[in-house]
């Protein structure tokens, strides 16, 4: 049996300025589809349903107030 993960989980890479969303187990890329509604900002999909299952936000100290004009029913605070 595999570890359980409470989501959504966000994960800060501070060295690179990137935050990645996770908001489903299904969020992977090697089985997911991405696209790039606006530089630097990358939603991904669950190829199956279409459902968005993360996120993924370059330079997010910059672009992280588009990400949340974007899509406000999501949270792209950083993890505490």
């Amino acid at each position: 049996m595999g570890r359980e993960y409470s989501y959504p989980i966000s994960k800060y890479d501070a060295r690179h300025d990137v935050l990645h969303v996770y908001l489903s187990r299904r969020c992977n890329w090697y089985y997911s589809s991405s696209e790039e509604p606006v530089h630097d900002i990358y939603v991904i999909y669950d190829d199956d349903t279409d459902e968005i299952v993360g996120f993924k936000i370059l330079d997010y100290k910059k672009n992280v107030d588009k990400a949340r004009e974007m899509y406000p029913q999501y949270d792209f605070s950083l993890p505490q």
